[in-house]
């Protein structure tokens, strides 16, 4: 004889002859599911809507995860390192300039315009802009013009603010340059950036500039970038 216990089990199993119906419906009326989640021994993370895993790396001693959206790539090194004795890290040591023409990566670095943003109560967001309509800009960054342009609407010209390009961006603390956190207890270093997939400098996103509302696609981009790095937990190693 079945004990009481087992028979009430059975009874919770066996589905009703409206199981099938009332489940679909259930479906139907539950939300879209969270954020995926990423988590490997060192942090965990949630995904937004729209984001794809490129790649991930969370090997000794470096570890890394590559998301991508609207041909824009986030970059989540969290257990990495610097080679140069530069405090706070070399530009060529996490981004490149991938564009033909340019004889010096450094050399056009110290010509991109730095503006930060505030991310959190620990990081900001520092956008590299590029001003292809400084001359300066244009010799040493390898860009042949400035590429605004005019455009004509309601029968009158007016000048689209193109010549400013959004390059990408990177997170840091106050006190820290390209790399932050790390310590002497085994912590690896963080390096966090935002780079479109751009291959010239006519194919940069035009920059955001405050007031004109010239590319809020950008903006939208960066805060769900921003979202992504705030949403990080630290299981060892928290930068701050």
């Amino acid at each position: 004889m079945l004990s009481v216990a087992l028979a009430a089990a059975l009874l919770l199993v066996i589905p009703s002859p409206g199981w099938a119906q009332s489940a679909k419906e259930t479906r139907q009326q539950v939300p879209r599911k969270s954020p995926e989640v990423y988590g490997d021994r060192e942090i965990e993370v949630k995904i937004s809507k729209g984001w794809r895993i490129l790649g991930t790396g969370n090997e000794e001693p470096r570890g890394r995860l590559l998301l991508e959206k609207d041909h824009y790539t986030l970059s989540l090194a969290y257990h990495t390192g610097q080679a140069s004795g530069i405090i706070g890290g070399r530009f060529t040591e996490i981004l490149r300039i991938p564009w033909p023409g340019l004889d010096d990566e450094w050399t056009c670095s110290g010509y991109l315009r730095q503006v930060s943003w505030p991310a959190s109560r620990h990081l900001l967001f520092v956008n590299l802009i590029v001003d292809s309509g400084d001359a300066k800009v244009r010799e040493n960054c390898g860009i042949q013009k400035a590429l605004g342009t005019w455009i004509e609407k309601g029968g009158q010209k007016r000048f689209d603010f193109g010549d400013e390009r959004w390059f990408g961006g990177y997170f840091t603390t106050e006190s820290a340059g390209y790399f932050f956190g790390g310590d002497a207890d085994g912590c690896g270093l963080k390096a966090y950036t935002l780079t479109s997939q751009a291959t010239t400098p006519e194919q940069l996103p035009i920059a955001d500039i405050p007031n004109q509302d010239n590319n809020p696609a950008l903006e939208q981009i960066i805060q769900e970038a921003i979202d992504i790095v705030n949403s990080i937990h630290y299981k060892r190693c928290a930068p701050y």
